[in-house]
């Protein structure tokens, strides 16, 4: 006698709750979630975005391949290589040895491509080293990018 669609829809729900029994009430730790959880937002994030010449910026890359190498960037100019650790994290510091006034851009490129931007001002405050990630210099020889100020006018 053949079944009915009612009655196989009713043996899949059956089956896919018996494949779910073993792991119900088991801790959230177990799947490891984690590793995840950030694996379609890369970013690339820093700690200020203003800083007078002679500063160290920190920048954390996340959501990024695990364990693979990439290339640190600023206006352009390759500056060094990184390499993700296990959950697809990167951490760096930037020092603005002898940066000219201006906004930079730093380009991570570990496939995807994050960017952040920060700006070297002689009237902002100098931020000191804190941390012990590996310290790239973005010396005169990166150039500031220049910015271009429109004012919009409504009526």
């Amino acid at each position: 006698m053949p079944r009915s669609l009612k009655t196989w829809t009713a043996l899949a729900a059956l089956l896919s709750g018996l494949i779910a029994a073993p792991v119900i009430g088991l801790p959230t730790q177990a799947f490891a979630w984690q590793i995840f959880a950030n694996a379609y937002q890369p970013a690339l994030t820093i700690n200020f975005d203003t800083g007078a010449p002679g500063s160290y910026f920190n920048l954390r890359g996340s959501g990024l391949p695990a364990n693979t190498n990439g290339t640190i960037a600023v206006n352009g100019q390759n500056i060094g290589t990184i390499t993700t650790d296990a959950l697809g994290n990167v951490d760096f510091t930037l020092r603005a040895v002898s940066s000219s006034d201006g906004y930079y851009m730093v380009v991570v490129s570990v496939n995807p491509t994050v960017t952040t931007l920060y700006r070297v001002s002689g009237a902002a405050p100098q931020h000191a080293r804190s941390g012990s990630a590996p310290v790239f210099d973005v010396t005169s020889a990166v150039a500031p990018n220049a910015v271009l100020h429109l004012t919009v006018i409504g009526r």
